[in-house]
């Protein structure tokens, strides 16, 4: 659906979408796979937001990556994406799940979720960025679709104001920080690389919420939903107030 109102569109507006400076936002759903291939292959680059899953961020980095064999550009050095995996979201949803489950093993783990996750997704990240397949693309300029971290303030006020960004520093990363977390990091965060200082810690973690009853696909599932809700409602909101803007306008005209 997606693919096809971008063909729909002029000629004209095609090339200002794979202009150097533009790069188009998907929400990410599961519809939006095969459109993110499709937009990828025509040279037109991608942000693929609200990740809150291993499995769909694996789909998202295939995507990228069957896209960019698909396109028929001799250079695809112009074709930049980056992933935005979503952080403080999912501890604040597996923590109310570990609450219901109890015993003390369980409230351990509370705000020790998202940093684990996001530890992994580096590590996939790693993995799927090398190796033959990425080496052929590579040869013809291809570019890493870089992590992006979101969602980076904390939202439990015991936890450590640089819960969600003082962990995940990395080569090939981002993080979008709204000013109370950035102020906190500039007092008194270090710049280290920490996103893959302990994986294996984190796949304990990670491990350790499955026993406990945790279903990580359920939780991507949830948070996708809500978060497509919270944008739906943003952009529902935006509309309105350019609407009474217009109507003001009218009033006004001569």
């Amino acid at each position: 659906m997606i693919l096809k109102g971008l063909l729909r569109l002029q000629s004209g507006f095609i090339k200002w979408l794979i202009a150097p400076t533009c790069t188009l936002k998907f929400p990410l759903l599961l519809p939006c796979i095969p459109s993110i291939k499709e937009v990828i292959s025509l040279g037109i680059s991608v942000n693929v937001t609200l990740i809150f899953s291993l499995t769909r961020y694996e789909e998202v980095i295939d995507a990228y990556l069957d896209g960019l064999e698909a396109s028929g550009l001799s250079d695809l050095s112009r074709v930049t994406s980056v992933a935005s995996f979503f952080v403080s979201r999912v501890d604040t949803l597996i923590d109310k799940m570990l609450e219901k489950i109890g015993p003390s093993e369980a409230l351990d783990l509370r705000g020790k979720a998202a940093v684990a996750q996001a530890a992994l997704a580096y590590k996939l990240y790693q993995k799927k960025f090398s190796g033959p397949r990425w080496e052929a693309l590579v040869k013809k300029g291809a570019k890493k679709q870089r992590l992006l971290w979101a969602s980076t303030s904390v939202k439990n006020p015991a936890y450590a104001d640089t819960l969600y960004v003082a962990p995940l520093i990395g080569p090939d990363t981002v993080s979008t920080m709204p000013d109370q977390a950035l102020q906190a990091f500039v007092d008194h965060g270090s710049v280290a690389r920490t996103i893959d200082s302990n994986v294996s810690e984190a796949e304990g973690i990670y491990s350790a919420l499955e026993k406990l009853g945790i279903d990580w696909g359920y939780v991507g599932n949830q948070l996708e939903v809500e978060g497509v809700d919270s944008f739906k409602k943003s952009f529902d909101s935006l509309l309105d107030t350019l609407q009474e803007k217009a109507n003001s306008l009218k009033l006004v005209s001569p």
